[in-house]
């Protein structure tokens, strides 16, 4: 840039600035290291209140030549008030700090970080860890002061955006308004039809009226009264809402917001002139009702486990200590759970690894029975076997069974009396299919429903004729839009004929639809609207290939005629683990980012479940490492497809994600620019050397046991996020934990962070594009999964997608 336009944009900023609005002392032209933008620092004394000054000065936009720009918005939002401080709705600065334009003094200071050298020995190696005293009880003190610097350095250095943060936040709220979704827990039987309505303060009343009669209306649960009744924080959840067979028992659960991932299943008796609650269950995972008046629920063997290993019943209107133990998992790998048969008939009780083996036993609900056997045995369907993974549904007298026992998926019938069912007999196969993703499962009339998801083709419905044996499968396609599928009870709890299912993507709320076996038919349920906001977008899905020659799939959400130009801000977001997908649910949040032109990406890298079990299986224990060099061949192909460049990329992890992005930060740094890690799991060696954490001896399936295999440490080793921190450049980072998170203890974020600082600080490499914004956010509440209060999560994604663009450079538009 020459002096003379130097010179003619200063003449044009200062004599703007010297008007009645402000009194300026001085000004500057810079120019931004990264995007090329011009920017005018002004040092003024204010007259008029700021907000009118950055309201008039939008209205100045001019185009130069050369492709440099000065806005209106940048000549603002790089203002310098002239005490130091930032003008609180309009400035920002580019959060590298060695670039033009950021902040030279006045700077936050980073905590300061406190070396304690120690090590161990394992398998003959030496392992040294120089902040292991952050996970050591006795320095706890000296934590929590560390843990208080860095959310003041957090909370200054993220001040700069607070106005960008408000407008994010409040196009979060008008998205969130505009969804009409219908009501998820409808329910119609012959007598009463079920509902529920929401209320001013975010709870809910459920209620209920006769069919026929008066048609008066009855509250059967008062979810804020739940909460003031047994001194729950107002913001705990009220989740899971059950009616019994009998249709005279309402229960919930109740997860304390004070105490994450605590739940406390409560019952409530329906009575003709309004309801009373009855019975508290504490430390529950998962209920279903039995017969008339039992309930069987799920708990962990102690209070400081998350493995639920128990299976109890439990007699409404009779003490709880009272209750039978019904089914106990002594294998501390395995997890029991239950869900109901589609009939009501059976309670599947299910004991399963995170990703490798799934047993089934049934439990009777006939009143009958229950209440001639106070002793329940439950009755096994198919012993476990290492690789079997199958789901039961009953019909008629009959088993059909959901397996990838052999090549691909089977489902066989099998008569109650065979059970348990030996693998090594013939079974009556009713049909096998290759296909690498079934979603569910569904035995409706005399049709078995399968729902699929195919890469390629989109989500579809796949229907076996019980009746018709040879008669050929028949395939229901549902659309490419839409990224996943729920099935939902049906809103009619007497017909047993239709299949009521959800569909939705990240931009799409879910939609709820019916389908008719005997018809064919796929319907939408009444009262549901498209949001406007969807038909902006396309939804685009490409493949690249890996390192190794695998074909790796990505979906792309963009705004319609992207133009391929290297200029799209992109978030890449990945997973890759336990055989779960990348969520691709609906997302409020990615909708302003894809309105300001971004792109975002969903990676499906090995150790997920997009592709189906072996897709998973080869991302994990010694095959590992294929999750981390998908990831990096993702983001490789999208810069040569020119979506976008490395400059303006963001990668996006959570949990087992964030382990995968801070990989990429270890591996290939150069590829982004920045990097948001949500509760990430980025201590893998300390952790799965440790058994005495929850989870560890679960998570052996996915990672390994290092301590009694050398080749899974040795693996481990070589991609643990925190042990392989690096003199080189890395890209800005945004971590957050809580100190109530039980699944991925605080200790490894923080200790991530502090290596991090400690690498910046003591390299000797030169920081080509600036010293990156490292940030670390602990909180005290919410868990793994944070708060289920949609506004305190926006608020946080606020921060997020305002921290992109201070890293990548872009201005808060």
């Amino acid at each position: 840039m020459s002096n003379v336009t130097r010179q003619i944009i200063g003449i044009i900023c200062k004599a703007y600035w010297n008007s009645s609005k402000v009194l300026a002392s001085s000004t500057s032209i810079i120019q931004h290291r990264t995007c090329h933008q011009l920017t005018c620092k002004i040092y003024y004394q204010q007259k008029q209140p700021h907000r009118q000054i950055c309201d008039d000065v939008g209205k100045y936009q001019t185009n130069w030549n050369g492709g440099i720009y000065i806005s209106g918005l940048g000549v603002s939002s790089w203002m310098r008030i002239k005490d130091q401080t930032w003008c609180t709705s309009c400035c920002y600065h580019s959060g590298r700090l060695g670039d033009a334009g950021a902040i030279d003094d006045g700077e936050p200071k980073p905590p300061h970080l406190q070396i304690r050298k120690s090590g161990r020995t394992i398998h003959g190696k030496d392992i040294e860890d120089e902040f292991q005293w952050m996970q050591e009880g006795e320095y706890s003190d000296k934590l929590q002061d560390y843990i208080e610097q860095e959310n003041r350095f957090t909370r200054k250095a993220l001040s700069t955006s607070s106005c960008f943060q408000k407008k994010l936040l409040a196009e979060m709220r008008h998205i969130e308004t505009r969804q009409q979704p219908i009501d998820p827990f409808y329910l119609r039987s012959s007598r009463y039809e079920y509902w529920r309505e929401p209320q001013n303060d975010g709870s809910f009343l459920y209620l209920r009226r006769s069919i026929c009669g008066d048609h008066k209306r009855q509250v059967i649960l008062d979810t804020a009264g739940l909460l003031r009744r047994h001194n729950y924080p107002q913001d705990s959840a009220v989740t899971d809402i059950k009616l019994s067979r009998c249709q005279q028992y309402a229960a919930c659960m109740v997860e304390d917001s004070a105490s994450p991932e605590t739940y406390n299943t409560h019952i409530i008796r329906i009575r003709d002139d309004g309801y009373e609650y009855t019975d508290v269950i504490l430390g529950t995972v998962r209920f279903e009702f039995g017969s008339n008046n039992t309930v069987f629920y799920t708990k962990p063997s102690s209070t400081d486990s998350l493995r639920a290993s128990q299976v109890w019943k439990h007699e409404i209107g009779e003490q709880s200590q009272d209750d039978y133990l019904v089914y106990n998992e002594k294998d501390e790998r395995f997890f029991v759970d239950l869900y109901p048969t589609r009939d009501g008939h059976y309670i599947c009780l299910t004991s399963s690894t995170m990703q490798t083996m799934t047993e089934v036993w049934l439990i009777d609900t006939d009143p009958s029975v229950a209440e001639t056997n106070e002793v329940i045995t439950p009755r096994l369907v198919w012993p476990r076997q290492d690789g079997l993974e199958y789901y039961v549904e009953h019909h008629n007298g009959m088993l059909y069974i959901l397996a990838n026992f052999g090549d691909g998926w089977q489902v066989y019938k099998v008569p109650l009396n065979g059970s348990p069912c030996n693998p090594t007999l013939e079974m009556d196969g009713l049909f096998s299919t290759k296909f690498d993703k079934v979603g569910g499962f569904e035995i409706v009339g005399d049709s078995c429903i399968l729902s699929v998801l195919s890469w390629d083709e989109g989500i579809k419905l796949v229907l076996k004729s019980l009746t018709d044996p040879g008669k050929a499968e028949q395939e229901i396609k549902l659309g490419s839009e839409f990224c996943t599928i729920n099935h939902i009870p049906n809103t009619d709890i007497n017909n047993s004929d239709g299949f009521h299912f959800s569909l939705s993507s990240p931009i799409q709320p879910p939609i709820f639809y019916s389908f008719q076996p005997s018809t064919l038919s796929v319907a939408k349920l009444p009262g549901q609207e498209e949001m406007s906001v969807v038909k902006e977008f396309d939804c685009t899905r490409i493949k690249c290939l890996s390192m190794d020659g695998t074909h790796v799939p990505i979906t792309l959400f963009h705004k319609k005629e992207l133009t391929l130009d290297e200029n799209n801000p992109l978030l890449v977001c990945g997973y890759g683990a336990y055989g779960l997908d990348v969520e691709m649910g609906y997302s409020p949040e990615m909708i302003p980012l894809l309105q300001r032109g971004w792109v975002i990406a969903y990676c499906h890298i090995r150790g997920g479940g997009e592709l189906g079990r072996r897709w998973a299986q080869d991302g994990r224990q010694l095959n590992k490492p294929h999750t981390f060099e998908d990831f990096e061949s993702c983001i490789s192909h999208l810069h040569e497809a020119k979506y976008s460049q490395p400059k303006l990329t963001a990668a996006y992890g959570i949990s087992a994600g964030g382990l995968t992005v801070a990989a990429l930060c270890n591996r290939a740094p150069h590829l982004i620019q920045a990097a948001i890690l949500k509760m990430p799991f980025v201590d893998v060696l300390t952790t799965m050397l440790d058994p005495t954490i929850p989870l560890t001896v679960q998570d052996y399936d996915e990672y390994g046991d290092p301590k009694e295999d050398e080749a899974m440490y040795e693996t481990i080793k070589k991609y643990c996020p925190y042990y392989n921190i690096k003199d080189q450049d890395y890209p800005s980072v945004y971590v957050t934990t809580s100190m109530t998170d039980k699944r991925v203890p605080s200790y490894g974020p923080i200790k991530y962070i502090a290596k991090l600082r400690r690498s910046m600080q003591r390299s000797s490499h030169s920081h080509k594009n600036g010293k990156p914004l490292i940030l670390l956010e602990v909180g005290q509440e919410g868990g793994h999964f944070g708060s289920l209060d949609s506004d305190v999560q926006f608020n946080q994604t606020a921060k997020e997608w305002a921290f992109l663009y201070q890293a990548i450079g872009l201005p808060p538009r």
